[in-house]
């Protein structure tokens, strides 16, 4: 597992935990260091300045891991060629966007009630990671077209 997520030379690996890192730059001026297996496996209890930037650390580190597992299934136990460079972006992209759409979403509290996100987690988690961010309405959570600015 530890080689998969972490050392592995195939394609996928590497460009995902690159991606990984950009946004997290974005976020947080700093890089994201390349997270060994006890950082991804633990990520959920790992803890960052604000609540915000936890959560995002929290979604980044586990789906960054997650595709990074579906991209070597598919090349070792499905028999495809190795994922192109775009293609990863892309997969990424779509993976991280679709996070967010799901944060979005999941903000409706006459759908979800209690178990509603917090609109403020949400713009909290996201914030300086937007395309077009300063574009956006103050509370963006209803906006179509809301992507994540990497890739």
């Amino acid at each position: 597992m530890e080689h998969i997520l972490t050392k592995c030379d195939a394609p996928g690996q590497q460009k995902v935990w690159n991606l990984a890192s950009e946004l997290w730059k974005h976020k947080t001026g700093a890089d994201l260091p390349p997270p060994t297996l006890g950082q991804i496996m633990a990520c959920a209890a790992i803890k960052r300045q604000d609540a915000g930037t936890t959560r995002l650390f929290r979604i980044l580190v586990s789906e960054s891991a997650h595709l990074i597992w579906r991209l070597r299934n598919e090349r070792v136990i499905n028999a495809k060629d190795p994922a192109s460079n775009r293609e990863i972006t892309n997969r990424w992209c779509k993976t991280i966007n679709n996070r967010l759409g799901i944060d979005c979403a999941m903000t409706n509290a006459i759908k979800y009630g209690k178990k509603a996100i917090d609109k403020r987690l949400v713009l909290s988690t996201w914030k300086n990671v937007l395309k077009n961010e300063d574009t956006l309405p103050k509370d963006w959570t209803w906006e179509t077209g809301v992507l994540v600015g990497v890739g």
